[in-house]
């Protein structure tokens, strides 16, 4: 994903983001300078720089209350380099007496980069760059900031946050939140150092909530009840039910079951090193508390939706619930997703998640766009980032030629803000399984037909069929006559929020066009090559399908030679709407094709299973769609217009310059030959329209009937095998390129457009569009990368 950052003079930055106190007596300055020693840090390494900026913070007592320390990186967060520790500002009772203290518990990050003209990838101002070295450099200093604002954002409740980056002798102050980063200009420190005085003595004064602690969340510590509360939930009791599909004895039903890999996901998630929380979730007028620890899926993009999956304790029920921490895009959805949930509760439509309560946590919104616009409106010319700064932040400065003081700017991006994101937290009573938990076909087959059953009983359409939106829920349920109890596992569809009624046909507007959400390895051919057209249920359907491929290729037996290779063929060859490449072998296969192929030798996809008849038959049906589709869309436009003047013969002239330059080829006007040329060009305009047979399986997509009648007679297939699914052992395991397999589609984005995944725990397609996770990428000033 790219974006931008939003940078500011840091008087301004200083006064609308740490604001002194009402009751402010004044700040003593000091007639040293604490950075005394860092007079040459254009000339240090990366560890003498963290250890004399460590050395001047704790020295001077510039933090109250806090201290700079080293500190040991997550596992998931080391740097290229092999370097282990990085370092931060912790509140001073944090901090362990004999060790380093732990990552999940600093405040403010600091972020150290040896200096190098052009380094610093918030400076517009970067020096002639031939080979593309300097950019991949920026490039790897991005990165780790991001790596860093990732990890908080994962294992923290936070609104935002700020990060001290340093390059050399010079720092700026960032300030990160949903939908991207509002900066300072680079100052130098030594020469100005009342600049970085007076921010870190502002951050003294702030308590967590002006740090972007969320408030809502409260930590849980060893030794707290709740802390033990969680340790006593996670442990396995003897009614705890195995999830295995199998008739039950009416001695084994509960009411409310709880399965063995519910509490395993529960206990999973308290592994060491990550935070435990209480969070507060609103219900009506009061709200409900909920304990959690590691997300057992968490988005990892740095900007946008910022999706966290919670298995929450519910403390007033002591249940197993599922949480989901989200930032919305609230400019765009006007509908949240506990609000679809609780009308297709209330209307007994099954197959989707049961409601517990949801609601904004409180009013926290991002503000990186308010900001952007706000600088845009302003409409003042760009200055170099490495301005001196506003000598009212402080009494003292060391003598240096005056400049202009830096001024806050913004350059304008045509598509390049996430807009405001709002909070939001949903709890339903289903603790699912990911798709790829299918331990067969016809398993996969019965999981994806439940869910496509969905769409006749709500009258919606999801706007967002995905991998990552069907899961797999164990249920028991009573067959044969109700007698005997059975555990089965169905289908359940999740992430209702972008749904809209079946009945609308509207054209899509450019707004809408601009943020066409959903995920995009996923959606239809239609949707991303024509993406005026409104979603229809043939687009639904196709979804439905090319979830299924997947999965079959990925998980099931075949004689796919080069899984990887294909799966990135099909699904990730995509640069954008109405681009070369738009949906690469997808869009071959269902426009072109009609049958699903490998390459090596070129021969038909093969299971030899029923799978292979389900997906040629709707693929046939799919294919005719198009072939119609677009026959249509030929005939609306007018024929071209005949020729004026009617066709003049070649001269002799002409002939004799033919055969002059061809010799034998340059035959001349042989009656013979021109009848069987015309006769031929006869035949080549014959108007071969669809078919009487092709347009009726086109008419089997325009509704649910054929596909929910096709899944399920093949569940009524007595070819199925047990067995058919890759060992566990032989799993292929997602290269790096699989997440960026086109450079055109590395502008990824966020959820809708989401970049997340096409399931919800490994890091395959990601969503559509330029924003983060169903956002759009902000708009900022200068190029700010978050890796995915």
């Amino acid at each position: 994903m790219t974006t931008s950052a939003v940078l500011l003079s840091a008087e301004e930055f200083y006064h609308e983001f740490l604001p002194r106190p009402r009751d402010y007596p004044g700040r003593s300055t000091a007639e040293r300078n604490p950075f005394d020693a860092l007079q040459n840090a254009n000339k240090m390494n990366e560890k003498e720089l963290s250890e004399l900026i460590e050395a001047a913070v704790n020295g001077n007592g510039l933090v109250a209350g806090s201290t700079a320390s080293r500190y040991h990186l997550p596992p998931d967060c080391e740097y290229e380099n092999g370097t282990q520790l990085s370092t931060a500002l912790f509140r001073t009772g944090a901090l362990p007496t004999a060790e380093h203290p732990h990552w999940a518990n600093q405040s403010v990050p600091i972020h150290v980069q040896t200096h190098r003209t052009g380094i610093d990838p918030f400076d517009a101002a970067a020096p002639q760059d031939d080979y593309g070295a300097l950019k991949r450099s920026r490039t790897r200093v991005l990165d780790r900031i991001s790596d860093i604002a990732e990890i908080l954002f994962a294992a923290q409740q936070r609104v935002s946050f700020f990060i001290l980056f340093f390059v050399g002798r010079r720092f700026r102050v960032l300030r990160w939140d949903r939908a991207g980063v509002v900066g300072t200009h680079a100052i130098d420190y030594y020469d100005y150092p009342h600049i970085l005085c007076d921010f870190l003595w502002r951050i003294g004064q702030l308590d967590e909530s002006g740090l972007g602690f969320d408030p809502s969340a409260t930590r849980i510590l060893p030794g707290d009840i709740d802390f033990t509360r969680m340790d006593f939930a996670s442990l396995e009791t003897d009614t705890d039910m195995n999830d295995t599909e199998r008739p039950l004895h009416e001695s084994e039903v509960r009411e409310h079951p709880v399965f063995e890999y519910v509490r395993s996901l529960f206990r999973t998630s308290l592994s060491d090193g990550w935070p435990r929380y209480k969070l507060q979730v609103s219900d009506g007028k009061r709200s409900r508390a909920y304990l959690v620890g590691k997300p057992t899926f968490r988005s990892p993009e740095v900007l946008g939706r910022g999706t966290r999956g919670y298995v929450a304790y519910e403390c007033d029920t002591g249940r197993f619930v599922w949480l989901k921490d989200v930032w919305r895009a609230s400019y765009i959805l006007t509908k949240t997703e506990g609000e679809v949930l609780r009308k297709l509760n209330a209307a007994g439509v099954s197959r989707v998640p049961t409601l517990v309560c949801d609601g904004d946590v409180h009013d926290q919104a991002t503000i990186t766009a308010d900001w952007w616009e706000r600088i845009q409106a302003r409409a003042i010319p760009p200055h170099r980032s490495t301005s001196v700064p506003s000598s009212s932040l402080g009494s003292k400065k060391r003598k240096r030629p005056r400049t202009k003081p830096a001024k806050a700017r913004a350059k304008s991006l045509p598509d390049g803000i996430l807009r405001q994101h709002r909070h939001y937290r949903v709890v339903v009573e289903e603790v699912c399984m990911p798709l790829k938990k299918s331990q067969y076909g016809r398993q996969l087959v019965g999981v994806i037909h439940d869910c496509a059953a969905t769409h006749p009983e709500t009258r919606l359409l999801h706007c967002d069929v995905s991998g990552g939106n069907i899961l797999i829920y164990p249920k028991i349920l009573r067959v044969l006559g109700g007698q005997i109890p059975t555990v089965v596992w169905t289908g359940v569809l999740t992430d209702w929020e972008l749904s809209i009624s079946s009945d609308s046909c509207e054209m899509a507007s450019k707004t809408t066009l601009a943020n066409r959400m959903g995920t995009y390895q996923f959606m239809s051919v239609n949707l991303l090559t024509r993406i005026t057209s409104p979603v229809e249920i043939s687009d639904e359907l196709e979804s439905f399908f090319h979830v299924l491929v997947y999965y079959a290729v990925r998980y099931l037996r075949s004689n796919c030679p080069d899984i990887s290779f294909w799966i990135e063929d099909y699904f990730h060859r995509y640069a954008g709407p109405e681009r070369m490449l738009t949906c690469g072998q997808k869009s071959y296969t269902v426009e072109v094709a009609g049958w699903l192929r490998i390459r090596s030798p070129l021969s038909a996809l093969v299971f030899r299973s029923p799978m292979d008849d389900v997906l040629s038959d709707i693929l046939h049906s799919l294919w005719a769609h198009y072939k119609i589709m677009e026959y249509d869309a030929a005939q609306a436009f007018p024929p071209p217009p005949r020729p004026n003047t009617p066709p003049q013969p070649l001269s002799l002239l002409d002939e004799l310059i033919y055969i002059a330059k061809y010799g034998k080829y340059a035959i001349g006007s042989d009656p013979e030959q021109v009848e069987k040329w015309e006769a031929q060009s006869q035949v080549c305009l014959v108007d071969e329209g669809p078919t009487p047979k092709e347009r009726k399986l086109a008419k089997q997509v325009a509704d649910h009937k054929f596909m929910l009648d096709r899944l399920a007679r093949a569940l009524r297939d007595p070819r199925w095998r047990c067995n058919d699914r890759i060992p566990t052992s032989h799993d292929w395991k997602p290269s790096s390129t699989d997440a960026n397999a086109n450079g055109d589609a590395s502008a990824r984005s966020p959820k809708r457009q989401r970049m997340s995944g096409c399931e919800r725990n490994v890091s395959l397609p990601a969503r559509l569009h330029p924003s983060t996770s169903r956002a759009r990428p902000g708009a900022r000033t200068h190029p700010l990368r978050a890796r995915r």
